[in-house]
């Protein structure tokens, strides 16, 4: 009788400790999930994109000079991992081959601004907005996917820049270089984007 009673609390002390060892899997399951930095969790789609910015700056640019062509597209986010959200200001650069001159717009919100413009002493590279097929959001989701989400969970204070232009190599296509840095430091970590494809670029 003992003996039965010795095995019957050995299952139940069995027992007992595979339902903490199962408990205490789903409580660290979900501390981890409540722990993990959200930093890099929806950065690609919570701000205005910049083609969504490009029509107001079009329309702009198209005042400025009827011949106003699209030369580049650049965006930044300082310390995105710290303050996720927030409007962005998109600046689109236009370049007029009659006057061999050049025009910065910037875009926040649904407002564009002439900001600036110069005469330009040589022809600068263009491209068409139906050369350009890759948002601003998929080409930061390519840098997240790349490695950009690990470096913004481990330094939250990450600044981010976007910049849309035809390469120095050549081309007629728009490609996005995305970087990723922190002040002070001397690392950054660059991913190329092609801006009509989508593939990576070297």
């Amino acid at each position: 009788m003992a003996e039965s009673s010795g095995v019957r609390w050995l299952l139940l002390l069995g027992l007992g400790l595979i339902l903490l060892v199962v408990v205490g899997v789903v409580v660290y399951g979900r501390l981890a999930g409540q722990a993990a930095p959200p930093a890099a969790a929806g950065l690609a789609g919570d701000r205005v994109t910049a083609r969504q910015a490009f029509a107001p700056a079009a329309e702009l640019a198209a005042q400025w000079q009827e011949d106003a062509r699209l030369a580049a597209v650049s965006g930044r986010w300082p310390e995105m991992g710290m303050q996720p959200g927030g409007e962005i200001v998109w600046a689109f650069q236009f370049f007029s081959p009659s006057t061999q001159r050049l025009a910065l717009i910037v875009v926040a919100g649904e407002a564009a601004r002439l900001v600036r413009e110069s005469l330009s002493p040589y022809t600068v590279p263009t491209f068409s907005a139906d050369q350009w097929r890759v948002d601003s959001d998929q080409a930061l989701q390519a840098w997240l996917d790349r490695g950009g989400s690990t470096v913004v969970e481990r330094r939250p204070d990450t600044d981010l820049a976007m910049k849309l232009r035809v390469r120095d190599e050549g081309g007629e296509y728009p490609a996005w270089t995305i970087v990723g840095s922190v002040a002070g430091a001397e690392n950054t970590f660059i991913v190329v984007v092609d801006g009509s494809s989508g593939a990576l670029l070297e």
